[in-house]
């Protein structure tokens, strides 16, 4: 009778076993992924060279540009995507460029109409919504740089153009050379977008975090409103002092900071980051991968160029004195 009775019980036992055998060599359910560890690791590799997948900078002349539209051989012409406004796409163009909105960005790679197998410029006024752009292709494996200073490099004849003219002569602020720093750390964001792979999950983050519509603040607001924002001096240690910085703005050196293994954990949450370099380029791009990262961030437009342009010895806007016509349309 003892017998019969563990019978059932052993037959219970051996079809567990093998139901969890079959769980382990066939799982029906997704394993779970830490999605910012994901993120993370592609956001660490770019930020940490600023080099597209070719080993090229992330920026480029329009000098260089013009070079390679005219050198006469058509098969090494980058796929151009202008994210200006369509009227002023159409009042004057690169020729061959494409108009997408910033917006469209992640439909436009899905569906195809970005290249994977030509280098791609990314155009827009000032250089800065397009190294938005520049960021995210690169960080899905595209071949991506940011025309420098947008087309407001190119000619500042073209409809609104004048966007670093105009700001380069505004009202300057002064600098200051007294160092602030901070030792507290945050956890890290905790990303829920249910997907498995780093670029899907970027993805996802690009429209949760609007970044096409909320990647920008002006300087005036960061000015006017210190408390509202942890301030990132995105610059060297030794330009930090001299120059110079914002008030209350902490040093964080390009390359080496901002990394999930090198102080990215200096960043609150509860609390808008305010990045700014010189020209505001490089600080988007820096924005963009915060942001997928689950972090509210912010570019400062213009960069120091737009705040205190005088007390710069490099990386000033100068306004184009060539003629390249020929590649416009």
């Amino acid at each position: 009778m003892l017998k019969k009775a563990l019978l059932p019980l052993l037959l219970l036992a051996i079809a567990l076993m093998f139901v969890i055998g079959c769980d382990e060599d066939n799982p029906t359910e997704p394993k779970k992924v830490n999605e910012f560890e994901l993120v993370a690791d592609a956001t660490d590799a770019y930020l940490s060279t600023y080099t597209t997948v070719s080993g090229a900078g992330v920026n480029v002349s329009i000098t260089a540009l013009f070079d390679l539209l005219t050198d006469g051989d058509t098969s090494n012409d980058p796929f151009i995507i202008d994210y200006r406004s369509a009227d002023h796409y159409n009042s004057k163009h690169i020729k061959g460029a494409v108009n997408i909105a910033l917006a469209d960005l992640i439909t436009k790679v899905d569906d195809g109409t970005i290249p994977t197998s030509k280098k791609i410029v990314n155009v827009c006024y000032s250089g800065q919504t397009a190294s938005v752009a520049t960021s995210m292709l690169n960080m899905f494996g595209f071949d991506a740089q940011n025309l420098l200073f947008g087309m407001c490099g190119v000619d500042t004849s073209i409809v609104n153009a004048k966007g670093w003219v105009n700001q380069i002569a505004a009202d300057e602020r002064a600098l200051v050379s007294e160092a602030s720093t901070t030792t507290a750390t945050h956890d890290f964001p905790v990303l829920s977008t249910g997907k498995s792979s780093a670029a899907d999950i970027i993805k996802a983050q690009f429209a949760a975090k609007s970044v096409a519509s909320t990647w920008a603040v002006s300087a005036n607001d960061v000015w006017d409103n210190p408390a509202n924002y942890f301030v990132i001096n995105y610059w060297p240690a030794d330009e930090y002092v001299n120059p110079g910085h914002i008030p209350g703005a902490f040093q964080f050196t390009p390359k080496t900071s901002l990394l999930s293994t090198s102080t990215l954990n200096l960043l609150p949450t509860d609390k808008t980051v305010v990045v700014y370099c010189y020209t505001g380029q490089t600080s988007a791009q820096v924005v963009a991968a915060l942001k997928v990262l689950g972090y509210d961030a912010k570019s400062l437009t213009y960069g120091v160029n737009g705040f205190a342009y005088s007390s710069l010895s490099k990386s000033k806007y100068t306004v184009p004195t060539g003629d390249f016509s020929a590649i416009l349309e």
